[in-house]
């Protein structure tokens, strides 16, 4: 089923409607890691919106004329922009992001191939265990996942801070190339098989490489997500007292939250996997009455005004109905963040998850999310984790 909707959005490609002023509306858009690495992404131009082909996952960001010609790019969540001018056979502009003072040369030209091939490939499909920066002290591990059609490869990495999201590409001869964008993250993953372990970079965007090796090892596991952050000693309960996004003080022991289950998100507006985490609690809101949940938001926007327009983009453009709070602003440091968070011991990842039972006692925290991207990794949490909340609840 999942390759016949990958196939499916690639006949669509094929035969869109294009407007009837060109000759085309389908692309191969590429944002530009250094002088010889392109990261590519499918997308069409339709109604005003740039469609982004990421596998499985569409991802639709508002098209709007500018001055002098120019056409600015929008997400519905990211402050990103995509600027850029159209020279009918191409376009060409940039990808900023001004917070982070990030200026990516972006240009797209008519087509479908993401990346060249010679119908010739190898066999990438299953599990590999990866290491990021095997030769420093910075390494760390990760896994692999994919699902290989033929020469079309789906799949994503999976940390224990996150996932990378959907990615999509091919396998051709020895080498494997996969690449996303969803409007804030742009990654490449290109590698050579060379007997049994792949060597390679991962690229993001213009401003970080990681080099890698994977292979196959049976019986590997990331760690467990309950076990990488604690609540400290002397604590029994979550404390914070923070502004939501009307200027409102919410704290901890708010009557509002003694006698239900809470789920806290540590979070951020600017973060894909925060995204698809808060995708998911804004439907556990309204699937569990006796559930409370807040976000706690850590936010690298320059100003308080440009945080909280942030926050109040993201509650609007996911119908989320309850309280997003401001913690920070100007910097999304985890150090700096964790010490906003007297209860806890560090922060490791955005996401993260603070669950406590009816009389405010934390019971669980679960850091970093598996996405939808993950496949099987994202449903076994949602059922054990709605799971474990349904024990809650019937706790007297």
């Amino acid at each position: 089923m999942k390759r016949f909707i990958y196939v499916f959005l690639c006949l669509i490609f094929f035969n869109c409607d294009y407007d009837k002023n060109r000759d085309f509306t389908v692309y191969v858009g590429y944002l530009k890691a250094n002088d010889s690495i392109q990261i590519p992404f499918n997308f069409e131009i339709k109604d005003s919106k740039m469609i982004i082909s990421n596998s499985k996952e569409l991802v639709e960001l508002d098209v709007r004329n500018e001055f002098n010609d120019s056409i600015k790019v929008l997400s519905p969540f990211f402050e990103d922009i995509i600027m850029y001018v159209d020279h009918i056979d191409s376009l060409n502009g940039f990808y900023y992001n001004k917070s982070l003072d990030r200026k990516i040369p972006f240009f797209a030209k008519p087509g479908i191939n993401r990346f060249s091939n010679n119908n010739k490939f190898k066999d990438f499909s299953g599990n590999w265990r990866v290491i990021f920066n095997h030769d420093d002290n910075n390494a760390f591990d990760a896994e692999m996942i994919i699902d290989q059609n033929t020469q079309i490869l789906e799949g994503t990495v999976r940390t224990e801070t996150g996932d990378y999201g959907f990615m999509q590409g091919i396998s051709n001869q020895n080498k494997i190339s996969m690449s996303n964008f969803n409007g804030y993250r742009g990654y490449m993953i290109d590698g050579y098989l060379i007997n049994d372990t792949i060597r390679g970079f991962l690229y993001r965007g213009n401003y970080d490489s990681k080099e890698f090796v994977a292979f196959k090892q049976k019986g590997f596991n990331l760690s467990d997500p309950y076990e990488l952050t604690k609540i400290k000693k002397g604590y029994e309960k979550f404390i914070y007292n923070f502004k939501n996004t009307d200027g409102d003080l919410v704290s901890y022991d708010d009557q509002k939250f003694v006698g239900k289950v809470n789920i806290i998100q540590i979070m951020g507006s600017w973060c894909p996997n925060c995204l698809d985490e808060s995708r998911y609690l804004s439907k556990l809101a309204k699937n569990f009455d006796e559930v409370s949940i807040t976000s706690i938001a850590f936010e690298f926007a320059k100003s308080e005004e440009k945080a909280l327009n942030n926050l109040k983009k993201l509650k609007k453009n996911l119908r989320i109905d309850y309280d997003i709070l401001l913690a920070q602003y100007g910097s999304s440091n985890k150090e700096d963040a964790a010490e906003k968070l007297p209860s806890i011991d560090t922060i490791i990842s955005y996401p993260t998850l603070i669950v406590t039972d009816k009389n405010l006692k934390v019971r669980r925290i679960h850091t970093g999310f598996n996405g939808p991207a993950t496949g099987i990794k994202y449903n076994n949490f949602i059922i054990e984790f709605e799971n474990f909340i349904k024990t809650l609840i019937n706790e007297g």
